[in-house]
């Protein structure tokens, strides 16, 4: 890397760099990743698909090939399937199959924040990121500038509102984000030890293939090649790069290989789907993509791109420097790779989140004391007006008053009020007095600490998730879950058809493949399910493409939706003649 010799920006005092405790650090990841994950069904498309596959390999599938109750997945690679069909297996029967499934979600988090912390400690504590040196002493020591570095970068992510969601979903997204921050770890162990930090990332660059395919993958080894190839003069450089790329690619042959060794032409025709699938997400960049873009990313983002933005003026005479360039590098050709992308997602934006945060770090260690006072009460004000908001409608929705709230609340909830759990209320309550001790503690105490106001926000973020999971769970729960409406079906196919009979899936997704087999054990049809006495229709009032039903001649016999969604029709038909 070329070094720029100008002065740092950072000017951080020994007292500004006073540790963090670790126990608050690890109960906010804990709680931040437990809170939201159990207690419910599948809900969003692909956190049901994920836990079809899962589910059906546990229960016999095949493990090289994805799929659910019948119908072959091709959109992600296996790995993040395994790891749930992995757990369901040992521990369904204790904890319940969905419970199971989401365990490997927390370790992969752990993962994730693991491997981010440990990449900003080696990122500060080089020379060239170091702070100001102080003319009577007193600076920062390079070790607890590094440690308090990485200790924001954890807390900014988990104050990060984009990547909540998405982190708490049998998908393969936690184990991409995971294995992403792996990767990174392994490019920043490069400036250093070219060799081994190329071996790491190469691990972690062919596993991201194995679980979420390879257009994610693609942006980062755009951008980690030339990273690894700079970090030294001559052939160490060249033989880091061909290492990396050699380590990811027999991984991902590996797999490749297995599957046409155990299921031949069938394999090869389920990899070639995988493939024209992974190439079709590719498409040139169009204005739709651009606003979409420009929509998503700062929300979805918030607050790290204004600390990005701001890292990048304050180290602007240092922009060649590693610790920045890294960051940048990284986030320039994760915004292509979003700009190509044909259909992107919220979950594509987790990859943006994690150069932003990296240099979000940088910037919150340049700002200066107003604006660090600033960036708190912004914090205290908005979080304490949402806990607000928050026990105000959980108070109407059980209450009924005030009128307002209460129908607002009710008319999200489909009119569904859950009884009334004062565990649950325990928890959120002790979780709401714990941020207000906080707030208290920032009031009383004016602690120079650069963690301050990134402990602030991430603590905000987490209480405000604990609240919400535990007040308002059962009632999402209730509205979005396909449970009713699939045993529903079942008891109807039950009536209407011996216990043996096959159905016939129609304009079916894989996620209501995988919530109906599995609340109702309903068997769907390999094939075309020419033989099958029964079809299962999904139509929804949106779309005239899916009002008919399968060809040839059918008898509705039943038909249901689920509490919150009427728009959503679920339709069971009867083959005429049987």
């Amino acid at each position: 890397m070329v070094f720029d010799e100008r002065p740092s920006p950072a000017r951080v005092s020994a007292a500004a760099a006073a540790k963090l405790p670790r126990a608050v650090l690890l109960a906010l990841i804990v709680a931040y990743i437990v809170s939201g994950l159990f207690g419910r069904d599948p809900w969003q498309e692909d956190d049901a698909t994920g836990f079809g596959v899962m589910w059906t390999m546990a229960g016999g599938g095949d493990w090289l090939l994805p799929a659910v109750a019948g119908e072959r997945v091709v959109a992600d690679g296996p790995l993040a399937f395994w790891a749930g069909a992995a757990s369901i297996s040992l521990l369904g029967s204790a904890v319940g199959a969905v419970g199971a499934a989401r365990l490997p979600t927390i370790l992969w988090f752990f993962v994730a924040t693991g491997a981010l912390w440990y990449a900003m400690l080696r990122l500060a504590r080089r020379d060239e990121a170091q702070p100001v040196a102080f003319a009577f002493g007193g600076e920062a020591t390079s070790r607890d500038y590094g440690r308090m570095l990485a200790d924001v970068t954890v807390l900014l992510l988990l104050a990060t509102i984009g990547p909540i969601v998405s982190l708490h979903e049998t998908t393969s997204a936690p184990a991409a984000f995971a294995l992403s921050c792996v990767m990174v770890f392994g490019l920043v162990l490069s400036l250093d030890r070219p060799l081994a930090g190329a071996a790491v990332a190469g691990a972690a660059l062919g596993l991201l293939v194995l679980a979420r395919g390879a257009q994610p993958a693609l942006w980062l080894a755009v951008a980690a090649v030339p990273l690894v190839a700079r970090t030294q003069q001559g052939a160490p450089r060249l033989r880091a790069a061909a290492l990396l790329l050699l380590i990811a690619v027999t991984l991902v042959g590996s797999w490749l290989a297995a599957v046409v060794a155990r299921h031949g032409d069938a394999g090869s025709a389920y990899l070639h789907d995988w493939a024209a699938t992974s190439l079709h997400g590719f498409a040139l960049p169009t204005a739709d993509s651009l606003l979409w873009l420009l929509r998503a990313l700062p929300w979805q983002t918030w607050p790290l791109w204004p600390l990005a933005a701001w890292a990048l003026y304050a180290w602007r005479h240092g922009l060649r420097r590693p610790h920045i360039a890294f960051g940048l590098l990284l986030l320039a050709a994760v915004i292509v790779g979003l700009l190509t992308t044909r259909a992107p997602s919220s979950e594509d934006l987790l990859y943006a989140a994690l150069p932003l945060v990296l240099l979000a770090a940088f910037g919150a260690v340049t700002l200066r004391r107003a604006a660090e006072n600033v960036i708190d009460w912004f914090a205290v004000t908005t979080f304490c007006l949402a806990m607000a908001a928050l026990w105000a409608y959980f108070v109407a929705m059980h209450a009924g008053v005030p009128p307002k709230m209460s129908h607002s609340v009710l008319r999200l909830t489909a009119g569904y009020v859950p009884p009334l759990q004062w565990a649950h209320v325990a928890v959120a309550a002790a979780a709401t007095a714990l941020w207000l001790v906080l707030v208290f503690w920032r009031v009383r105490q004016l602690s120079g600490a650069l963690w301050r106001g990134p402990a602030l926000a991430a603590a905000g973020l987490v209480t405000l998730w604990v609240a919400f999971s535990t007040l308002f769970l059962g009632a999402v729960d209730h509205r979005r879950s396909f449970a009713g409406v699939a045993k529903a079906a079942a008891a109807e196919i039950a009536r209407a058809a011996p216990a043996d009979a096959c159905v016939l899936a129609h304009h079916l997704r894989p996620s209501h493949r995988a919530v109906f087999a599995f609340h109702g054990a309903i068997r769907f049809a390999a094939g075309d399910g020419t033989d099958c006495p029964l079809a299962l229709h999904r139509d929804l009032a949106a779309s005239l493409l899916d009002d008919s039903p399968p060809p040839g001649q059918w008898t509705e016999v039943w038909r249901g939706h689920r509490p919150g969604r009427p728009d959503e029709a679920i339709r069971l038909y009867r083959r005429a003649g049987t």
